[in-house]
């Protein structure tokens, strides 16, 4: 039987090999620029081109937004070139910048992991490039390669987790640990209510 199974994986090496899918430039491209995320620099390699085939790459002008506050988000952003505003407005007529997203850096992240509506106004303040992946990219490719799939899921609950981690720490030392757990709490159990 070991024999048999021997002959079976050394044809599927040689089969593979020889009909590898040839990357294309456009997929190393995005695949080094994947590689480069904090979030998936752990990835396997066949994870990453399979993203890499998903991905949307856009190039906006100076000045142009990606998407306004209070908009339905629809996917996770990733800078390849340029820098990205990310603001709110507080008060009409008023903007409050949060962060600013430069090359290589993530930003989005709830939107493909759930219906959320976005939090912010994201603006150019060069001429960028991104690369957009979507809930419904997220979705065919844990249809079509649950494997890769699950990967990125994963990855993208790591993002979200520490963040969410951070955010009750940074609340902890603003109004005190006890307030920032029963904001945590409270918080949870509105979620799991919905």
């Amino acid at each position: 039987m070991s024999v048999f199974r021997n002959v079976i994986r050394a044809t599927g090496r040689w089969y593979r090999r020889l009909f590898r899918h040839r990357l294309d430039d456009r997929t190393r491209e995005v695949v080094d620029v994947l590689r480069s995320v904090p979030a998936f620099e752990h990835a396997s390699t066949s994870t990453l081109h399979v993203m890499a085939e998903a991905v949307h790459r856009r190039s906006y002008r100076r000045g142009e937004s990606l998407y306004y506050e209070g908009d339905p988000g629809l996917g996770l952003y990733i800078v390849e070139e340029g820098r990205i505003r990310l603001a709110t407005e507080p008060e009409p007529g008023q903007t409050r910048e949060l962060r600013r997203v430069a090359a290589g850096e993530m930003f989005g992240v709830l939107s493909v992991l759930g219906d959320f509506r976005r939090m912010e106004t994201a603006e150019t303040v060069t001429e960028a490039r991104v690369l957009g992946f979507f809930r419904p990219d997220l979705k065919n490719v844990l249809k079509r390669t649950p494997q890769a799939g699950a990967e990125i899921s994963l990855a993208l609950g790591r993002v979200v987790a520490a963040q969410h981690v951070e955010l009750v720490r940074l609340m902890a030392q603003h109004d005190g640990r006890d307030d920032a757990l029963r904001a945590y709490v409270e918080a949870a159990t509105v979620a799991a209510d919905r």
